[in-house]
């Protein structure tokens, strides 16, 4: 009894094997012409489109990315120069005022210079009047010198005329 129930199990065996590759087969064929459907290569073609995309928008925020870095460092250099121009145009409004505050300084100076200038003019006109007061005043006592040397000259001129004929 053994070799018959072993042929049944086998034939049983064999008849699932069958209905296995059968039911496989039909799955296969059904995925298969789903596969080859219209819908199916519309959703490859849109996967397709779709990963082209993207791609393209990954190169675009690349790109972007690439911009703004280039634009923050421009506005740092910028910033940079900002501070340095402030920095600069403080130091040039120190020397403004102070250079204004020597400009003030110097015209106290020269309006003390022009006081004394005029102080020293004012002493050169007295000195030059006194001068001329004096000038005058030696001129006539040379004048009236001259004349009250004028009989003692004669006197000289006589006795050295005297001397020059006694000898």
């Amino acid at each position: 009894m053994m070799p018959c129930w072993s042929l049944g199990w086998q034939r049983w065996l064999g008849g699932f094997l069958i209905l296995a590759v059968l039911g496989l087969s039909v799955a296969l064929i059904i995925v298969a012409v789903k596969a080859n459907s219209k819908a199916c290569k519309d959703g490859l073609l849109a996967e397709e489109e779709c990963h082209g995309v993207t791609r393209l928008l990954e190169i675009q925020l690349t790109q972007a990315r690439e911009g703004l870095l280039r634009t923050e460092v421009q506005a740092a250099t910028c910033n940079e120069t900002v501070v340095t121009l402030l920095a600069s145009l403080e130091m040039e409004k120190a020397q403004s005022q102070e250079w204004l505050s020597k400009r003030e300084e110097f015209r106290g100076e020269i309006e003390e210079l022009k006081h004394k200038l005029q102080n020293a003019s004012a002493e050169v006109e007295r000195l030059r009047k006194g001068t001329e007061t004096s000038s005058k005043k030696k001129e006539i006592a040379s004048a009236s010198s001259s004349e009250a040397l004028s009989p003692l000259v004669v006197s000289v001129h006589l006795l050295l005329a005297f001397v020059a004929l006694l000898a």
